[in-house]
């Protein structure tokens, strides 16, 4: 009986000692492979998430951000645009979390599509940009259908 007892201390200690010797080399990592490109000078132009989407069928990760007028249009149920607004659509390759099996996170920039409005007149002139990453596989939606699929986005709700 005592053996059984020494015997059981043994293993619950030789499986503490294994537990305690796991290593998380991630721990405090940044995930590089999912940083913008410099040259875009993305965080100066001070956006807010607006809403944030996931394409199974690409395996693609998307955030949308604004500034104060885009969020407060995709609030709103409002369908005119008015000038002033940016919106700037931020999509990455998904990528296995090492950390969390089964979760998946932001890998490899693709692109950040941009739509700005500007007031002419009585009109409301809208402009849409694309800066691509490596590897790029945007579907064959238009240019005039991206603009309409990022303007009809609903903000999230937050906190």
């Amino acid at each position: 009986m005592q053996f059984k007892m020494q015997y059981s201390a043994f293993i619950l200690l030789l499986l503490s000692a294994m537990g305690c010797q796991q290593q998380n080399n991630h721990a405090g990592e940044l995930n590089k492979a999912a940083g913008l490109p410099e040259q875009l000078h993305f965080n100066q132009l001070g956006l807010k998430v607006i809403t944030s989407m996931i394409s199974k069928k690409e395996a693609t990760m998307s955030t949308l951000y604004g500034n104060d007028l885009a969020l407060k249009y995709a609030k709103s149920k409002e369908d005119s645009t008015v000038g002033g607004m940016v919106f700037a659509l931020v999509t990455w390759k998904q990528q296995d979390d090492e950390r969390w099996f089964g979760a998946k996170i932001p890998g490899q920039f693709q692109s950040v599509e941009t739509v700005t409005t500007r007031a002419d007149g009585n009109a409301i002139q809208t402009t849409y940009k694309i800066d691509k990453g490596e590897k790029l596989n945007i579907n064959s939606m238009t240019e005039k259908d991206r603009i309409k699929y990022i303007l009809a986005q609903k903000a999230s709700v937050m906190p």
